[in-house]
């Protein structure tokens, strides 16, 4: 009956899906050629020769995790081709910017859960492997792809208690979809305890993907916006959401009454807050600079909020210390917290606070390791910045080392459970 339901419902709601999607388009949040792809029939995608893999990342976090993956793939053997499926517009730009004109790699955005996109999209590619990453659950095509009996990897599940609390409502149709899937790749020990009661089949876990991630360290960034900061005391704060900033402000003014050349640089989540941020900041006395990608640093500048996209590994490489986001709420306590595992493998030293739920196995484990740890106040914070300003981070590598080796573990199971279905 709920897979009727549902059914029902979906074919129901196209149409205003339909105009909720030309809404966003107007308003610059679709791509302005593509976003057709969402909604209506396509006719003209021609499947590339040999092996094709698909993924679904909905979001540039999904899509960053994979990488590592269609990296090995890429580089294994030119009869594999990657189809690589998301929802959101800024993932999508990433994929651009990250496989710029790769023949291998192809984009479409997913179609809306129609059983009529969902045949036509299938019919197009007709993929070897399915492959649907993180939380990204959707029925009509989890039914067809099953019904095809294609290879179905569920990989780095993610289900929260409280998305496993609806479930349970569900319990058979929950069943169903979970059970579709021939192998389930969990994110945590946590997410893997929840599939075995959905009864999902075949679960795994390996530890999370996410800490697969691989950085380019030997990558040079134009420094040249910092020569007027060389001699400053730095530290970040990343991912940072509404209330943070202030949090981080309070932490510059309790520094600055010890140390006269601090600079606190601070990338929000969603740059779209940017001038509310600086308007905030400025009436606490500070001074503010808005930094656009290609401006210099001003050197008068007390806080400088980045301004912009695909930077935070090159402000992670000159301030060693730094401040994670979105762990500070109490009104966030179960969806806080934002991936860390970039600023450990750059030899970062991390701070964090109590309301990491979405990443609470890997802050665990760093914490462990004493890559990170927890912070409640400014005080405590700035007490900590102030002491290590003066490390030598460089010790870190030996950590580093370890990290690459329990990660590299990670992928190598996660890889061999995918030989297992490529011929």
């Amino acid at each position: 009956m709920a897979k009727l339901l549902y059914k029902l419902m979906v074919e129901a709601f196209y149409i205003p899906f339909v105009v909720l999607i030309f809404i966003r388009k107007f308003f610059g949040k679709e791509d302005k050629f593509k976003f057709k792809e969402k909604i209506f029939l396509n006719k003209k995608i021609r499947r590339p020769e040999g092996f094709l893999l698909w993924f679904h990342a909905a979001s540039i976090g999904e899509f960053n995790s994979i990488l590592p993956l269609i990296d090995f793939f890429l580089k294994e053997d030119k009869k594999y081709n990657i189809l690589i499926t998301t929802i959101t517009l800024s993932s999508y730009n990433q994929l651009k910017k990250k496989y710029k004109n790769n023949n291998r790699i192809f984009h479409q955005f997913l179609p809306y859960d129609s059983i009529f996109l969902i045949g036509n999209f299938l019919k197009n590619w007709k993929p070897d492997v399915v492959s649907f990453v993180d939380s990204e659950i959707w029925p009509n095509f989890i039914f067809k792809i099953k019904k095809m009996k294609l290879p179905f990897v569920l990989l780095n599940a993610r289900i929260t208690k409280k998305t496993f609390s609806r479930w349970k409502i569900l319990s058979y149709f929950a069943s169903e979809l979970f059970g579709s899937f021939t192998l389930s790749i969990s994110s945590s020990k946590e997410t893997a305890g929840y599939l075995n009661c959905l009864k999902a089949r075949n679960i795994k876990y390996f530890g999370n993907i996410k800490f697969c991630s691989s950085i380019d360290k030997s990558k040079k960034f134009d420094n040249s916006q910092f020569n007027s900061i060389d001699k400053k005391k730095i530290w970040c704060a990343v991912s940072t959401h509404p209330g943070e900033e202030i949090f981080c402000a309070n932490v510059h003014g309790i520094i600055k009454k010890s140390e006269d050349n601090i600079l606190t640089i601070i990338i929000p989540r969603h740059i779209n807050r940017i001038k509310k941020i600086s308007s905030n900041l400025k009436k606490m006395g500070f001074k503010v600079q808005i930094k656009n990608e290609n401006d210099l640093i001003d050197k008068q500048a007390e806080i400088v909020l980045i301004n912009y996209y695909g930077s935070v590994l090159k402000y992670l490489g000159i301030g060693q210390q730094v401040f994670i986001g979105k762990s500070l709420n109490k009104k966030l306590e179960k969806v806080g917290g934002q991936n860390p595992i970039d600023a450990a493998k750059m030899g970062c030293h991390i701070y964090h606070g109590p309301y990491v739920y979405n990443f609470q196995e890997i802050y665990d484990y760093l914490d462990k390791e004493k890559f990170s740890e927890k912070i409640n106040t400014p005080e405590v914070l700035a007490e900590k910045l102030t002491k290590n300003f003066s490390r030598n981070f460089e010790e870190n590598a030996k950590d580093i080392d370890n990290l690459n080796v329990y990660s590299g573990e990670i992928f190598e199971k996660v890889i061999n459970e995918y030989k297992n279905f490529i011929k």
